[in-house]
């Protein structure tokens, strides 16, 4: 198993403008140019709306994954300045300097498939086209309340950041796009702790065309409560309204933000011989990621691999077992996510070995469930302990999986 998923490439401007040439050469003699590979180098090229052409060159990767980047990153461009104007822009600079707004997002968007990066935070380790969430133990309090504060703001589109995490949200909410969801909290992430905010937003699948308002207010150290919202209430009105419905529940957030980095309760106990894990589920577009606390120290497996690189050597088997587990759809390369509900896919669980750890992975309907092992645990107890952390992370109704 690699040790590091891909390494983008800085290349020189007339590299670009070779690969531009080409691609503009082949579409003038109607051939559509997809992708090409050396050894080492994958490039991928895809074109929107038949005037925004993307590019991107990168080491170690799958196309189906820079496909996915790509998707991304245009989505990126609506949700700032909107369909109409990214595909019909008569003045490229002006264009240029709107899209600007977007480089903090391209920026995590980047960190979520180049792990090699020096100064990537060591907690940072994203998928594309899925949002993050975090089990708490008080998800289901805090649910009611956010449906509660969603109707007094009158938006059917509400959801509660724990560290940039999802821990609840309205079903209106889940029922967006994934990649919509995915950029929506990372937009609320990258504007940092600011005790509120009111930005327009366009939706890349709902409504590209339309803005909304997307509004966030910060309840107590990072936890931020969002809604998506028309011309009105105004921000000072959701400000006020945010301090009446949560001013009560302080004690019930702040316990909700001591799961932060394990994103599942403490009652919730992983064997010793678990090094991290990753729970999926493709249908609803969400995953979630943690390494286990107690195998920090004092082990040697452990001080093999680091908390950062636990998290990506788990993210690295996804990637290589997901399209074997979730059915790829050919046709849908402009959707956020990849992958659709598994239908005739025979295959439910693999492992890999390797000399410092071993990786389990289980399906179960949607959800698919990544483990990995301490390289001493034996196979066969592997797939007894996947099974058994399975059912203890969805089978809670509390914690809102």
């Amino acid at each position: 198993m690699p040790d590091c998923l891909l390494h983008l490439l800085q290349l020189p401007f007339s590299v670009v403008a070779s690969l531009n040439g080409v691609h503009m050469f082949g579409k003038s003699q109607s051939v559509v140019l997809r992708s090409t590979s050396t050894q080492e180098t994958t490039v991928v090229w895809k074109v929107w709306e038949d005037s925004v052409t993307l590019i991107v060159a990168a080491c170690g990767a799958s196309e189906m994954l820079l496909n996915q980047l790509l998707t991304s990153v245009f989505n990126v461009m609506v949700l700032a300045v909107g369909i109409d104007e990214l595909c019909s822009a008569r003045n490229a600079e002006r264009l240029k300097r709107e899209l600007r707004v977007c480089y903090p997002l391209l920026d995590r968007l980047l960190e979520c498939v180049d792990v090699t990066s020096s100064d990537r935070a060591a907690n940072c380790s994203d998928l594309l086209g899925l949002v993050e969430v975090t089990l708490c133990q008080e998800n289901h309090l805090l649910q009611s309340l956010v449906d509660t504060w969603a109707e007094c703001v009158d938006s059917l589109y509400g959801f509660l950041l724990i560290r940039g995490r999802v821990a609840v949200a309205t079903s209106s909410w889940w029922q967006l796009d994934p990649e919509e969801m995915k950029l929506l909290a990372l937009l609320v992430s990258v504007e940092g702790t600011c005790t509120a905010c009111d930005i327009p937003v366009f939706l890349p699948c709902k409504s590209p065309a339309v803005p909304f308002r997307l509004v966030a207010c910060g309840l107590v150290g990072g936890i931020q409560i969002c809604a998506l919202c028309g011309p009105s209430p105004p921000l000072t009105e959701v400000e006020h309204v945010s301090i009446q419905c949560w001013k009560g529940a302080i004690d019930v957030l702040r316990a909700a933000e001591q799961c932060f980095p394990r994103n599942f309760p403490p009652s919730i106990q992983l064997d010793n011989g678990v090094m991290g894990l990753l729970l999926v589920d493709h249908q609803a577009g969400k995953f979630l990621l943690s390494r286990n606390q107690r195998t920090d120290a004092g082990k040697k497996e452990s001080r093999s691999l680091s908390g950062a690189h636990r998290l990506d050597v788990l993210r690295t088997f996804y990637h290589q077992v997901a399209a074997t587990f979730m059915n790829q759809s050919s046709g849908n390369s402009e959707g956020a996510a990849a992958y659709e509900q598994p239908v005739t896919s025979p295959a439910l669980e693999t492992y890999w070995c390797s000399e410092y750890h071993k990786c389990h992975a289980l399906r179960h309907g949607t959800t698919l469930l990544c483990v990995l092992y301490a390289s001493a645990v034996p196979i066969h107890t592997m797939r007894l302990i996947t099974q058994r952390t399975l059912k203890f992370l969805t089978g809670d109704k509390q914690l809102c999986w």
